[in-house]
């Protein structure tokens, strides 16, 4: 019998039938909700494995299972959820919500991918003793799939994992996630991959000092290259790992004196730890090797206006401007090109422009767009004066 024959007689032994599913309430005024949270991540077991655990898990949390032709879908559940989070809610309508779960096999492995939408439209707001600017519809649909994904996912976090697919970098970042690839970097101690995607797993999720003797064992396999710097460093910077960045790019600068990007990323390291000299001078070696490197004039800037060098700032601002609109078109999707086009629009006291570049750098990623703070204080005096603003329009 194969994996997914198995899978589907476990579901048909637990989904009742289309006609079995009570008859949902109907929406108040008949107002639908169009309301919906979706969420992929990949499970390092088998797809008849997620399988049971998704059908024991929803079914717990009192769904009920429509349709399992294709993706698991529930029929609307109109309880509100066991969540201790909803405690104070429970006097309110809930406005039900159905989830469409797809479990589909990638390598020895599955992807899932969780779907929750709410079903009615219900003009509520917060309970008394919740905050009250909080939208009931976004809040509720929130913690209804979390509470979802977190019943799939936890307990297969302590299932064994007993079969390795080409590379862990799929898996969420998180702690399973280094132990997995630790396993598979120590099942094949000559593939310099397996060891380089342990390394990433650790200084991603902010464990950038245990990363440096896998590192040392990946240079003694193939060697130092620059794209292992690029990535192990841009993972560093990313989980604020900024004192290991440091020394990271420090060597990188010495290994590859020409490259513009090394000077670049340590500018961006000593930035993180406010050392605002060793930053601005690590920027103008930077912009030495390649006056054309936008982002290293915008983050010189920076650094140079932390330091009371206005005019220095000014400068480099009105150098990365000018390259970043000639170049916007081909970096839509690059946060630091928006938020360089917002820096230097805000210390020039153009604050609508400023707050708008902000906004569009905020839709494409909240988190990196609020990165550095010195940055982020500039655009934070422009709000003051403008208000919101909508994100700026994409080139065309």
């Amino acid at each position: 019998m194969s994996a997914t024959t198995h899978s589907l007689l476990i579901l048909a032994c637990l989904t009742p039938s289309m006609a079995a599913t009570a008859q949902t309430p109907s929406c108040p005024g008949g107002r639908a909700s169009t309301a919906l949270e979706q969420y992929t991540w990949v499970e390092p077991h088998p797809r008849d494995v997620v399988v049971k655990q998704v059908v024991k898990a929803i079914t717990v949390l009192g769904y009920t299972f429509a349709d399992t032709s294709g993706p698991l879908v529930t029929a609307p559940k109109f309880s509100w959820p066991t969540d201790v989070i909803f405690k104070l809610w429970r006097g309110l309508v809930y406005p039900g919500a159905t989830l469409t779960i797809a479990v589909e096999p990638t390598g020895p492995w599955t992807r899932v991918r969780l779907e929750t939408r709410l079903q009615c439209e219900t003009g509520q707001r917060p309970p008394p003793g919740h905050p009250q600017d909080v939208d009931f519809s976004t809040f509720v649909l929130s913690q209804t799939h979390a509470e979802a994904s977190w019943a799939i996912a936890w307990p297969l976090h302590h299932v064994k994992v007993r079969a390795f697919a080409e590379s862990c970098a799929p898996l969420q970042d998180g702690d399973r996630k280094i132990e997995v690839c630790r396993q598979m970097a120590k099942a094949q101690p000559r593939n310099p991959e397996a060891l380089r995607q342990y390394v990433i797993a650790l200084a991603r999720f902010y464990r950038a000092r245990d990363a440096w003797k896998p590192l040392s064992e990946l240079f003694a396999l193939e060697g130092e290259r620059t794209s292992t710097y690029g990535e192990v460093g841009a993972a560093m910077l990313g989980a604020r790992q900024f004192d290991d960045a440091r020394k990271l790019y420090e060597r990188s600068t010495v290994l590859w004196p020409a490259d513009p990007t090394m000077p670049y990323h340590l500018g961006r390291a000593h930035l993180g730890l406010h050392a605002f000299g060793p930053a601005a001078d690590a920027f103008a070696v930077a912009v030495r090797l390649d006056s054309t490197f936008a982002d290293a004039h915008t983050y010189a800037a920076v650094a140079l206006a932390q330091l009371g060098h206005l005019d220095e700032s000014r400068r480099h601002c009105a150098i990365a401007t000018r390259y970043l609109e000639t170049t916007l078109a081909d970096r839509v999707a690059e946060v630091d090109a928006w938020l360089g086009l917002a820096y230097c629009a805000g210390i020039v006291a153009r604050d609508r422009e400023a707050v708008s570049y902000f906004a569009r750098a905020l839709a494409i990623d909240h988190s990196g767009a609020r990165a550095t703070p010195e940055l982020v204080d500039v655009i934070s005096a422009s709000y003051a004066v403008v208000g919101d603003q909508p994100p700026a329009p994409l080139p065309h």
